[in-house]
């Protein structure tokens, strides 16, 4: 009846229909996309107590001590750091002042090198320390000196000074 020819026939367009062999061929077309993001500038920072010991009055040379600051800044990031004139009644930053018992003071100052000659204090440009970051911890010291033969009672001192990353 049907001739092998014309079932093979019937059987290739069935198939065909079917998807199973795709007599079409497919095209490509293809684009690109934009993949991207901004990077913002990000600054933390920790200290650690600026802690002087005992104080003797009378000694003739000036208490020493440091703290640390640990910065971590997004890579490339230019930093300013500040620290304020503290708490202490008519305090500057270049002679700041401790609160000790009654209405007792202590003047100390803070720098940033060791020979204390560089003074911290607050006004960008002047006496911050400028930085630039790293994307990784960095540490800077802060030198506290208690300038020597200053005549104060007995008792516990103490300032609270802010520390601030401008970035």
């Amino acid at each position: 009846m049907f001739s092998l020819l014309y079932k093979s026939s019937i059987l290739f367009v069935c198939l065909v229909f079917l998807g199973f062999i795709n007599l079409a061929f497919a095209a490509i077309l293809s684009t690109n996309m934009l993949v991207s993001v901004r990077v913002m500038p990000s600054c933390s920072i920790t200290t650690t107590p600026l802690v002087f010991g005992l104080y003797t009055p009378y000694a003739s040379i000036s208490t020493k001590s440091n703290a640390w600051l640990r910065i971590l800044c997004t890579l490339n990031t230019p930093y300013n750091i500040a620290l304020d004139q503290g708490m202490g009644n008519s305090a500057t930053t270049r002679l700041r002042v401790m609160s000790g018992p009654g209405r007792e003071t202590i003047q100390y100052t803070l720098s940033q090198n060791p020979t204390h000659t560089i003074n911290w204090g607050n006004t960008v440009g002047i006496d911050t320390a400028l930085e630039n970051g790293t994307g990784i911890p960095q540490y800077l010291i802060v030198y506290g000196e208690i300038p020597a033969k200053q005549n104060v009672s007995i008792g516990a001192y103490k300032d609270v000074v802010n520390v601030s990353i401008i970035f």
